[in-house]
């Protein structure tokens, strides 16, 4: 004669989301109510709904720390373009007063703009722009550059050290999106253009916090 095997519970909890875990519960808690199956359930269902109610409340306060999160870095990016802004028209005001001369430019505490790549090779791109549209996730945009066969991006949380640029993508495209990152962190992110003979410059970085 066989025995028959015997059954075991499954939750699925590993891997599953605050909502998930939530809806088994109360679907537990429902089922478990008044069954004469399970007259003592232990924990009890009160200790149950107990856990319910703080999870709850956990989850609703973080969601509203991230809305308010997310208004804040909105504001910072906001008042970081003003501060390009301002920037920008300072250094259109020194390059026209300074009439090209390398050395009055730099005594204005500004850089000079490398010399032209030589020809073959791409430019380094333009405009680059970083949005962060949906949760870890940011989302990147440039001009396209003449030539371009693909783009190498790069990314770094920590802009004192050279060697911490890692390749985030390759893109085939003016435009690519960033995952996975840390919520609340900010990145900085570079571009280059590779064509037929060779990868250009790095672009000018931008920046954004993850949300």
């Amino acid at each position: 004669m066989t025995t028959a095997k015997k059954a075991k519970v499954k939750l699925n909890l590993r891997g599953s989301s605050v909502e998930e875990k939530l809806t088994l519960a109360r679907q537990i808690v429902q089922a478990l109510t008044a069954n004469e199956q399970f007259p003592s359930p232990i924990p009890s269902l009160e200790t149950v709904g107990s856990a319910i109610g703080e999870l709850e409340k956990a989850h609703a306060d973080v969601k509203l720390a991230r809305q308010t999160l997310s208004t804040k870095y909105s504001i910072l990016d906001d008042k970081s373009s003003e501060l390009d802004a301002v920037l920008n028209q300072l250094g259109a005001y020194v390059e026209s007063t300074a009439k090209g001369d390398e050395t009055k430019i730099k005594l204005a505490g500004m850089s000079v703009k490398a010399s032209k790549t030589p020809a073959g090779i791409p430019s380094a791109p333009e405009g680059l722009l970083a949005v962060a549209a949906n949760e870890k996730e940011i989302e990147l945009s440039w001009d396209s550059v003449k030539g371009a066969k693909s783009y190498i991006v790069q990314l770094t949380s920590d802009l004192s050290k050279d060697d911490s640029w890692t390749v985030a993508i390759v893109s085939t495209k003016s435009r690519t999106t960033i995952k996975n990152l840390e919520s609340g962190k900010k990145y900085w992110f570079k571009v280059a253009a590779v064509g037929a003979a060779g990868q250009s410059a790095w672009s000018d970085p931008a920046t954004k916090y993850a949300i």
